[in-house]
């Protein structure tokens, strides 16, 4: 049977199928729960593991106060279960700076520029360390690029506000910085560095002096993981480096800071374990060693986010198995409805010429119809709620960025979506096709 006719027969069937609306409602809210919910589940939960495979989620930090960093002390840290790295911190890990400058062969970088002479500017600069990479989304990576080069983040927002409270922020374009030069320094405070001489904590400070970077990369700044708009990073070299210039410059302490450097056993060290999970079991075995460890690692998540990460996991789950159930109670209904009621006509039809598989093709075709009418109804719905979220939190704080959905991962979902929808009615209408070859043309007689 050739299709315009099978799609004849479908359409003149949904005339008096009393359950095309019932099922088309449950079937866009299936596409809604998939394309909303669903969606909303995924992008928390990428963004919670990005987190946890984060260098800084998984580092834990120790200082030499209640034991040095002797071979020793070493040599058992790296026995713990699950210790994938330790460090001895040689550099200066992180710092803040403000910025003086950005500018090229050109000159200054006259946008920016202006707002740095307008507002108080605001970075921390982290050195890598160890094993740590940052994968790039423009430009070159640290390791490709020669010493006193660093990374930003695609949005750049480099002055003094608190950036998770703010609404509205004008974020500057990573990508339109990648070649320009930025000049730092620590204003009227200068370095500080802190260490302990194996007894007691000491701190030295360092009169400011510029330090000139080459902006060689951009990097995606999750809210959960690698840092936020005002978070740049130098190679671990540029790094060691940094920390050398500064000794040089600490007038009267250098002697004390010379002396310092030259032993590692009075260092920090930083404890990479290989798994998040992992990271209380490894704690409590440091502790047990009496080892002086900072509470928490470097990199923090609210505590909020796991827990509605979890509560969009549950409500997906729920709301797609349910509904998915649903409808295809509804269409098997349906189906059975209309196969019991049409028991003639089907007869009629095998009695003039008409194949199973023909008959088989008008009835799946009627329940298509019903699906996709639901699928555009749910997706057509889904866009706009999509997009009045992403509307919403590209306009409130970068906390909230959190929520912002992916068109790709939406379009994927309505993939999914699209794929659920067609495959319910077929797997229904194969149930019955027993029931379709049984009905003899003889039935047009009833």
């Amino acid at each position: 049977m050739k299709l315009k006719y099978t799609f004849f027969l479908s359409k003149a069937d949904l005339k008096g199928n009393r359950y095309s609306i019932l099922g088309a409602v449950v079937i866009a809210l299936l596409c809604i729960s998939l394309t909303v919910i669903s969606l909303l589940s995924f992008t928390l939960s990428k963004e919670i593991n990005g987190y946890k495979n984060d260098f800084r989620a998984r580092t834990i930090e120790a200082y030499p106060y209640n034991r040095v960093f002797d071979e020793k002390t070493l040599d058992e840290i790296k026995t713990i279960n699950n210790v994938e790295s330790v460090d001895i911190e040689d550099e200066l890990r992180v710092q803040f700076f403000h910025i003086e400058n950005i500018y090229d062969e050109n000159g200054t970088y006259d946008e920016v520029q202006r707002l740095i002479d307008e507002k108080d500017t605001l970075i921390s600069a982290w050195s890598l360390i160890g094993k740590e990479k940052r994968q790039v989304i423009a430009g070159k990576e640290l390791d490709e690029t020669p010493e006193f080069s660093c990374i930003i983040p695609h949005l750049f927002y480099p002055f003094d506000e608190d950036v998770y409270e703010t609404k509205g922020l004008n974020y500057i374009d990573g990508e339109s910085l990648i070649g320009k030069t930025i000049t730092l320094n620590e204003g009227s405070e200068g370095f500080n560095i802190d260490f302990f001489d194996g007894t007691d904590g000491r701190r030295i400070n360092i009169p400011s002096f510029p330090v000139k970077l080459k902006i060689v990369g951009v990097y995606y700044a999750s809210v959960t993981a690698d840092g936020d708009p005002s978070m740049i990073y130098i190679s671990e070299d540029t790094g060691k480096e940094l920390f050398k210039m500064a000794v040089e410059r600490a007038g009267e302490s250098t002697d004390e800071l010379t002396d310092f450097m030259g032993k590692p056993e009075l260092h920090n060290i930083h404890i990479t374990v290989k798994d998040y999970d992992n990271l209380s079991e490894v704690y409590n075995e440091l502790i047990e060693m009496n080892i002086s460890v900072l509470e928490g690692t470097e990199l923090g998540i609210n505590p909020s986010t796991p827990v509605i990460s979890t509560i969009f996991n549950v409500l997906s789950v729920i709301m797609t198995a349910s509904t998915f159930i649903i409808s295809l109670i509804i269409i098997m209904q349906s189906s059975k409805n209309m196969i019991d009621n049409k028991k003639a006509e089907i007869g009629m039809m095998k009695a003039v010429g008409y194949k199973n598989k023909d008959i088989f093709s008008y009835i799946t075709l009627e329940q298509i119809i019903i699906t996709l009418r639901g699928f555009v109804i749910g997706v057509g719905i889904s866009a706009i709620v999509v997009s009045i979220i992403n509307l919403i939190n590209y306009n409130s704080s970068y906390a909230n960025r959190l929520y912002i959905i992916s068109w790709i991962d939406y379009f994927v979902f309505t993939s999914v979506a699209l794929a659920v929808v067609v495959f319910e009615p077929l797997i229904c209408e194969t149930l019955f096709l027993r029931t379709i070859k049984k009905i003899q043309p003889r039935e047009a007689m009833n």
